[in-house]
């Protein structure tokens, strides 16, 4: 049992004894209740059932983040009597009107849960169980995409209805403050009320996560079996929570999914951020109280305003709202140059997509239908004349038979994305350390006649196991839809609860290594392999860390 286990030892041993068991077989603790009650530290829920799941939505735990509460740390709610309805997601946190990815071919899959507005009351978590649990079991803690900005926990591609129907694991996903609501640090530009205003968007993700470790047993989840997971800006937030000493002990596996994060603000660049805010919200040092007065939507335009004013930075490189090392609650970089001690003993499950850039591309018409020769020119262009043919000659060995766009988006993904992940995946290569597994997702997306080939994104209905519904948009369903979505699901299920992706559907899944660059490629016909081509990674590396080379720009 961890030092967060024991100091909420006594009170989840209550709650088990009083919540779960009255969950669990099925009765109800008040009378007039309905649908599955379960009693947390706060006071009893009562949530809805479908199928063979029991559903608990907008779970606060925190108060609304307005007024007073506007750029504090996330308070504690406030206990109940009687029951509580559990049937309703909360306010998705306040963002602009464009965060959540719908400018994009497959932002339609992602779109909120029509019933869902935003708001303040955005400090929310809710969880699918099985409603016949026995034993206990493994909990899974999504944390949302859409960057540090956008983006919401209830979106139903991301539902756990389909994962926890399964009956062998237990589905929570979190809202939490997000852009200039969770990420503008005040602390030192303004102090006073303002004093511990920095990273407050991850210090929500903590305060679920200690929820979770304090309540979860009461839903029939074991704390000493908790995962976290997320894609893009989520795998961002996973990467980050691995960072943070207050976090460790409160999950034992991460899942990182194209969202590699190595590092951190500066106190320096933070307080720029907090400087061009205040102006853009009109007040002072010595106005800063009005701050108190303003809606969510003045803060949402001020940080509109803002945005346009901030230097944009390659993906996974600190920039504009961000998470900062303010030296207590983040007092380092999590892999920048080695894995920070709070991620050692963590169990790392870490990939990406085929194609991941092929989603961002769209304007760059050209690149869908290219020629060698028109391929020879860009990757000349990009990669330079030393580096070139090495390139080349090494991605179409590797990928015989793929058009030039094919290969363009995947070195240019490679290079964006995948030399991150591997700097994490080796980061974590310490003696002592908990394995690392990796992965590269290849089946591709029919949108766009197919021309993405597999874009950012593409695997999360997959780990939902909603790629045949509600992905189905962006996946084309059918049956080896169906049939890859189960195996898929089922390995990040079997990580959650042993630390280790191997299924028999799949092929053995090798751990990864520096020496053997391991990794699982997941299609209708998944095989073992390398990550990207070997002979590749140092010159990645060499553009992207040292001469830092723009691909994405």
């Amino acid at each position: 049992m961890t030092t967060n286990n024991i100091e909420d030892k006594s009170r989840r041993a209550v709650i088990k004894a009083v919540g779960a068991g009255m969950l669990l077989t099925g009765m109800s603790v008040h009378a007039k209740a309905k649908g599955p009650v379960v009693e947390t530290q706060y006071g009893k829920l009562e949530g809805f059932t479908r199928g063979n799941v029991n559903c608990f939505y907008g779970i606060r735990y925190g108060q609304p983040i307005a007024g007073k509460n506007r750029f504090k740390p996330p308070q504690p709610v406030k206990a109940w009597s009687g029951v509580k309805k559990a049937d309703t997601f909360a306010n998705s946190s306040p963002q602009q009107p464009s965060s959540g990815g719908g400018r994009t071919p497959v932002g339609v899959a992602f779109a909120d849960d029509p019933s869902v507005s935003r708001g303040d009351d955005c400090l929310a978590l809710n969880v699918w169980a099985p409603a016949n649990v026995k034993g206990k079991l493994s909990v899974m803690v999504w944390f949302h995409g859409g960057g540090f900005s956008g983006g919401s926990g209830s979106s139903p591609l991301t539902n756990g209805t389909n994962l926890a129907g399964r009956g062998d694991v237990i589905v929570v996903t979190v809202n939490h403050r997000l852009a200039a609501s969770g990420y503008v640090d005040f602390s030192r530009v303004l102090g006073g009320d303002f004093a511990d205003s920095d990273n407050l968007g991850t210090k929500d993700m903590v305060a679920a996560l200690k929820w979770v470790n304090t309540n979860i047993e009461a839903f029939g989840g074991d704390t000493d079996r908790v995962m976290i997971f997320g894609e893009s800006g989520g795998g961002w937030k996973v990467s980050t929570l691995m960072g943070v000493p207050s976090a460790k002990g409160l999950f034992q596996r991460a899942a990182i999914q194209s969202g590699p994060l190595l590092s951190f603000m500066s106190q320096e660049e933070a307080d720029k951020v907090a400087n061009i805010m205040l102006e853009e919200l009109g007040v002072t040092k010595e106005t800063a109280h009005k701050i108190h007065d303003m809606s969510f939507e003045d803060i949402v335009a001020a940080e509109k305003r803002a945005s346009a004013r901030f230097s944009r930075a390659a993906p996974g490189f600190p920039a504009g709202f961000w998470p900062v090392v303010d030296g207590e609650f983040i007092v380092d970089h999590v892999f920048d140059p080695v894995a920070n001690a709070s991620a050692k003993g963590v169990s790392l499950l870490i990939g990406q997509t085929g194609t991941e850039m092929s989603l961002f591309m769209i304007p760059d018409k050209a690149a869908y239908n290219l020629t060698d020769e028109q391929l020879d020119a860009r990757v000349t262009a990009k990669f330079g004349e030393q580096y070139a043919p090495t390139v080349l000659s090494s991605y179409r060995q590797a990928f015989a038979g793929k058009t030039p766009s094919f290969l363009w988006f995947r070195m240019i993904s490679d290079a964006v994305m995948g030399t991150l992940l591997v700097a994490i995946a080796d980061a974590k290569m310490v003696p002592g350390g908990a394995p690392v597994y990796t992965y590269r997702f290849e089946m591709e997306s029919p949108i766009m006649e197919g021309k993405l080939y597999s874009p950012h994104t593409l695997e999360i209905p997959f780990v939902f196991d909603t790629a045949n519904e509600e992905g189905k948009v962006i996946t084309g369903g059918g049956e080896e839809v169906k049939k890859l979505a189960s195996d898929i699901s089922s390995a990040w299920v079997q990580f959650a609860k042993t630390g280790n992706p191997s299924v028999a559907a799949l092929p053995a899944w090798p751990e990864y290594s520096t020496a053997n660059r391991a990794t699982m490629h997941l299609d209708v016909q998944s095989k073992a392999g390398t990550y990207m081509p070997v002979d590749v990674i140092p010159i990645m590396h060499e553009l992207v860390f040292n001469q830092r080379v723009n691909f994405f720009g």
